[in-house]
């Protein structure tokens, strides 16, 4: 199918549950409980810096990019749209968080993003004008040597095989790197629209991942289905109180200058935030409005753990926020383990339906 495809996705993966080494007393917990909870931690152990490890991981990305230049408009399977694949590790559960045509989230599974990335790439693609991010929205955030957090806002011109030239692609693209046996791949990835109502024709993956099962569930993603709950607890008992009330949800972060965020405003457009401006989101929505329920959509919640203490937390969300109604969003939550605890890292919201 010869269309312009939703390039929200480069390549997704979402929940791939195994650990390896242990490493979890690297991190220094949250303490204080003020106001300004953004403003105190800079000094954590947790923002050290990994800087041979940022450097392999822009060196894997640029590898992608030219993957994806050189095998443009040359078929599905070709070496191009082969090595692309061969950067994702769809170890055991992949998922992707994506949009439809119509402005619908959906998430798909290993299987599900082959086929779109080399049909996209390999067929809908005949050419990339540019391949970038927006100057100044790059970054990296390695966590303990072999997680890194890849986030930026996309700039990309691409010519299609529907005879389109120079079609934009703006997206807000989380991008999970896990290092495997010296390799950098890639095990999630959460593409959303800069303008939630601009969006391109796409076509829709098929396959749909199975969901989290505590049943079968190691002990880590256990502790970290825990602190989950510990969150969902603290603002359906505190919500609705006042912005000032909200320091217990607020220490459930781990801020400092690798911390970000992207959302959305009401109006479909999207931001990224730095670690005050969550701190003064999370008050001023939680703490002005209500919330009557806090839940998953069934089948939709998956929990990654990777070596031990890094995880990453994904779900379709059904909130309902008085004065707001119901939230329905593709969400991304990514935690680090620190001296024992699990902190939020980065956050990936964007609205399932426009």
């Amino acid at each position: 199918m010869k269309t312009k495809q939703v390039l929200a996705v480069m390549i997704t993966s979402l929940f791939l549950i195994y650990g390896c080494s242990n490493n979890d007393d690297g991190v220094e917990a949250l303490t204080s409980k003020s106001t300004t909870l953004a403003k105190t931690n800079n000094g954590s152990v947790i923002n050290q810096e990994y800087p041979d490890a940022q450097a392999e991981v822009i060196a894997t990305f640029m590898a992608i990019r030219q993957s994806i230049i050189d095998g443009a408009g040359h078929g599905a399977n070709t070496p191009e749209m082969d090595q692309l694949i061969s950067f994702h590790d769809y170890g055991n559960i992949f998922t992707e968080f994506n949009y439809d045509p119509n402005g619908y989230g959906f998430l798909t599974d290993a299987l599900g993003n082959e086929d779109h990335e080399r049909e996209l790439f390999g067929e809908n693609v005949i050419n990339v004008q540019k391949f970038a991010a927006v100057e100044g929205t790059l970054k990296v955030a390695v966590y303990y040597g072999n997680v890194a957090n890849l986030t930026f806002t996309s700039d990309f011109v691409l010519d299609l095989a529907d005879g389109t030239i120079g079609y934009p692609v703006n997206n807000l693209i989380t991008l999970l790197f896990v290092k495997t046996k010296g390799d950098w791949k890639m095990v999630h990835e959460h593409h959303s629209p800069l303008k939630v109502k601009e969006l391109p024709i796409g076509v829709i993956p098929t396959h749909v991942p199975s969901d989290f099962d505590p049943s079968s569930a190691s002990n880590a993603q256990l502790d970290v289905l825990e602190t989950f709950m510990a969150i969902r607890a603290t603002i359906l008992e505190n919500s609705g109180t006042e912005p000032d009330n909200m320091d217990e949800l607020i220490s459930f972060h781990a801020y400092g200058p690798k911390f970000t965020e992207f959302n959305y405003d009401l109006d479909g457009n999207g931001y990224s935030f730095n670690s005050e401006e969550n701190e003064a989101n999370e008050r001023g929505l939680f703490g002005t409005h209500a919330v009557t329920n806090f839940a998953a959509k069934p089948g939709t919640l998956n929990i990654a753990v990777y070596h031990r203490n890094v995880a990453n937390v994904t779900f379709i969300s059904d909130f309902e926020v008085t004065g707001i109604g119901t939230i329905n969003n593709l969400i991304t939550l990514l935690f680090v383990k620190t001296k024992g605890e699990w902190k939020l890292v980065h956050e990936h919201h964007s609205p399932e339906n426009h």
